[in-house]
């Protein structure tokens, strides 16, 4: 399978001993789903914009010597990435604070044609992954454009996999459920945070029933806290809800770097045609893996036996 990924790319800036990384949750994700692909037969591509500078280079160079296609990646001359700082409080949880809100990704489809354009319409991807801050840092207009492009994919009978993250720094509860309703419609499988939920919808109630209503198919929950995280995963056929399987995970409330490991775990088997069992369990082995290293990727070496 041919699968892309569409999202921002992140300069981040942390209190590690190397201070400063290339990150961003969608590229983290498709990072990992690479290394599992490669047995798998899955080939990743990354659809961003970034700028031309020395930085927005070494982060392409970097994608690219992990597998990652990158010929859907724009670079514009006079923008730039985005910049995070990562701060880890005494209980360990992370602090995210961004900077350049008129980053390089919000001009993707800005100055013609964009080749994700191209790639979804005329070419052979058989399926797109989309956070929800993806769509976030769009403006209106480019979010409509994005919503015609996944109409024609799903016509050519492509998938999509959605997650529901939210940050309020790129807009508020209101536009976020307005734009959910009309993407979520195309989501063949759906990561659903259910703290991000709260801060959206206000309320867990109608939550399984609002997916329902927008057609999702298969539906990934996840529910944490300070001591626990628990992931149930449920499949809807023929208006029934079945709860396929449920697990725990040894992750931090917030924790995003074991979070992309475990959504990239779990397409990996789906895609393989895995059951969701299986899915959950190859999700829960390299999100546990990840929880060892204090870097947002941990070292290929490390995830060698499952790749």
């Amino acid at each position: 399978m041919k699968i892309v990924f569409f999202g921002e790319a992140l300069v981040e800036l942390n209190h590690s001993p190397r201070y400063q990384t290339y990150g961003g949750n969608v590229v983290n994700r498709a990072l990992y789903l690479a290394r599992l692909g490669g047995s798998r037969n899955i080939s990743v591509s990354y659809a961003t914009c970034i700028g031309i500078e020395k930085i927005s280079m070494q982060m392409l160079q970097c994608w690219q010597r992990e597998n990652i296609d990158t010929s859907l990646v724009k670079c514009l001359a006079t923008k730039f990435p985005n910049l995070c700082f990562i701060e880890t409080d005494n209980s360990g949880q992370y602090h995210y604070h961004y900077w350049n809100k008129d980053n390089a990704m919000r001009y993707y489809f800005s100055y013609g044609s964009t080749l994700l354009n191209h790639a979804l319409i005329e070419s052979d991807y058989e399926a797109i992954y989309i956070s929800g801050s993806s769509l976030a840092v769009l403006t209106d207009d480019d979010k409509a454009l994005l919503l015609s492009l996944l109409e024609i994919h799903k016509r050519k009978g492509g998938k999509v996999y959605l997650d529901n993250s939210f940050r309020a720094d790129l807009w508020s509860t209101k536009q976020a459920q307005y734009w959910y309703e009309k993407i979520f419609s195309y989501a063949d499988i759906a990561f659903v945070d259910l703290n991000d939920e709260m801060k959206i919808w206000g309320s867990p109630r109608y939550l399984t029933q609002r997916y329902v209503k927008w057609g999702c198919r298969e539906i990934v929950f996840k529910q944490s806290n300070r001591a626990e995280c628990t992931v149930c995963s449920l499949v809807i056929r023929s208006d029934a809800l079945l709860r396929v399987a449920t697990i725990k995970l040894a992750v931090q409330y917030g924790d995003q770097i074991a979070d992309n490991a475990f959504v990239a775990g779990y397409l990996a088997a789906r895609i393989d045609q895995q059951t969701i069992s299986q899915s959950l369990l190859l999700a829960q082995k390299l999100s546990h893996r990840v929880t060892t290293c204090s870097d947002a990727i941990i070292p290929s070496d490390s995830m060698r036996d499952i790749m």
